[in-house]
Parts: C-alpha cells; structure tokens; sequence
C-alpha cells in the first residue's frame, strides 16, 4: 500500500510540476558552461557534465520537480530573476529589460534621440501593468485567458 501511494505522488510531481517552464538552472548552467573559453574547453566541460550526471540532476531533479512547479504554480522562477532582454531597431531605438526577484521586470526604453523612459512591468494573474519611477500606473493591459 505505501509503494501505490509513494508511486502515485510520484507521478503526481511529474504530471503537475508544469514541467514545460524556463529551466532556469539548467540554462544557467549552460550559459556558464559556454563561458569558460574555446570550444574544445566548453565540449570537454560539457562531456564531464553530462557523465558525471550534473546536467541531469540540474535539469530533471532541480528544474522539472521543483523550480518548474514553482514557477507553475506562482508565475514565477526563483532562479529567473535577473535574466535580461535587449533590442536596439534600425532607427537607433533601444529597450532593455531586466526580471528582479520579485517577478517584475524594470524596463529602459531609449529614443534614438536620447531620451529614456523607466518603467517597472507588474503582472497580476491576466493583468500587467506599467508604472513609472515614481509607482504611477502609466498604462494597463487585460490579457485575455
């Protein structure tokens, strides 16, 4: 009777972990790998990991089981924070973007004149919402489920 119920918790954890998340420590792990110098160092490093079963452990225990599921359930990553995004268009205008902690990104919106705009996104179930430096709602936006 306790192995059904331990398999069938099991299989719980796997079926709600919501496992198509950001892997954020599977990512970061990668990024760092891709760090460390030339190819050959990278390829060398990255055949370690997968042999000594680092990736494995990153990606299936840590992402799918727990991090996942958090961000399943909450909307948000504890390892996302501080992932960032930046584009910069044709006609010199730029955006760049940040995650913080909290799950909200601070944004820096450049003209190609030279002017900045910072904003903060907040996202509350089907709302984000833009505030300014000073906590002002600039703009909000529904999204539809």
């Amino acid at each position: 009777m306790k192995k059904a119920i331990v398999t069938l918790l099991c299989a719980g954890m796997i079926v709600l972990s919501g496992c198509y998340g950001s892997n954020a420590c599977y990512n970061k792990l990668h990024d760092w790998n891709g760090t460390l110098g030339n190819k050959w160092l990278n390829s060398i490093v990255h055949f370690v990991m997968l042999v000594i079963p680092v990736y494995w452990i990153c990606f299936g225990l840590v992402d799918i089981l727990v991090l996942n599921t958090v961000e399943f359930w909450t909307g948000s990553n504890p390892l996302a924070s501080g992932d960032s995004y930046f584009e910069k268009d044709a006609q010199g205008n730029s955006i760049a973007a940040v995650k913080n902690a909290d799950g909200s990104m601070s944004v820096e919106v450049t003209t190609a004149a030279g002017e900045k705009a910072n904003l903060t996104l907040q996202r509350d179930e089907n709302v984000v919402r833009a505030l300014d430096a000073e906590g002002n709602l600039v703009a909000q936006y529904e999204i539809e489920k």
